[in-house]
């Protein structure tokens, strides 16, 4: 199942939510989403973003890095 994960998608926006405000409230420039090779873990981050910029009333350049994970050019989640 490509759509399973040990985790939920509200707990993972909930925790990138808490250290996206610790970010920007420490002076952040910019916000880097790193090594990511999972999309549905990619999308709660970028969600999180989107809702703590709201929040806040602010906006910051983001940038993704991705990693694919094997030899056929596909994320974890194809």
């Amino acid at each position: 199942n490509p759509g399973y994960r040990a985790v939920s998608f509200d707990d993972l926006r909930i925790a990138y939510s808490e250290q996206l405000r610790g970010l920007i409230d420490g002076g952040a420039d910019l916000i880097l989403i790193e090594t990511i090779f999972d999309t549905l873990n990619a999308k709660a981050a970028i969600f999180a973003c989107e809702e703590v910029f709201q929040e806040k009333g602010l906006r910051l350049p983001v940038m993704i890095s991705g990693t694919i994970t094997d030899l056929s050019g596909r994320t974890l989640s194809g």
